[in-house]
């Protein structure tokens, strides 16, 4: 099986969530449960997309969903229970029917009991890929114009290019 590890994120990425271990998360070990992580990230593009401006739930009112079709993991060390951690998000790609997110969970000094850094403890680094979806049809279809020019806005000008009607790629 091939090895597939996720580099630092090469995007901007924000500050979307800041989520408390507590022990259903975890392992006997006091360890967080490897499939947990998915959640957090769920959390944190949620956030993220609210940040942005519009509430997931509102695209979904609009008949479109943002399933992910594919996503990547690499584990770096334990996040524990009781921790802290930050989930940061960022934008990688964007086309008119799909999304590539970036992450970065950590603990930050002052986090983690006896933890006081000077560096951010990185937990893992992942990344999710997300087709536009029509809810009633189930069938692949292109995000709302008014959602895709609040994506691409964030998109450009977190590379410090706001060149009007430029498409992300």
């Amino acid at each position: 099986m091939a090895r597939r590890l996720v580099a630092e994120p090469e995007v901007p990425l924000r500050r979307a969530a800041q989520i408390r271990v507590i022990y259903a998360d975890t392992d006997r070990m006091g360890i967080v449960y490897h499939g947990t992580y998915l959640r957090y990230l769920e959390h944190a593009r949620v956030e993220f997309i609210r940040g942005l401006g519009f509430a997931y739930s509102d695209l979904e009112r609009m008949g479109v969903g943002l399933p992910v079709i594919d996503l990547a993991v690499t584990y770096l060390r334990p996040a524990e229970y009781d921790d802290i951690i930050t989930v940061e998000v960022g934008l990688a790609k964007l086309s008119f029917a799909r999304l590539h997110f970036v992450y970065r969970v950590s603990v930050q000094p002052g986090d983690r009991r006896d933890f006081d850094g000077p560096e951010p403890l990185v937990v893992l680094r992942a990344q999710t890929f997300h087709g536009c979806l029509d809810m009633q049809e189930h069938r692949a279809t292109r995000l709302p114009e008014s959602v895709h020019d609040i994506l691409e806005r964030y998109y450009l000008d977190a590379r410090g290019d706001s060149t009007e009607g430029q498409e992300a790629t």
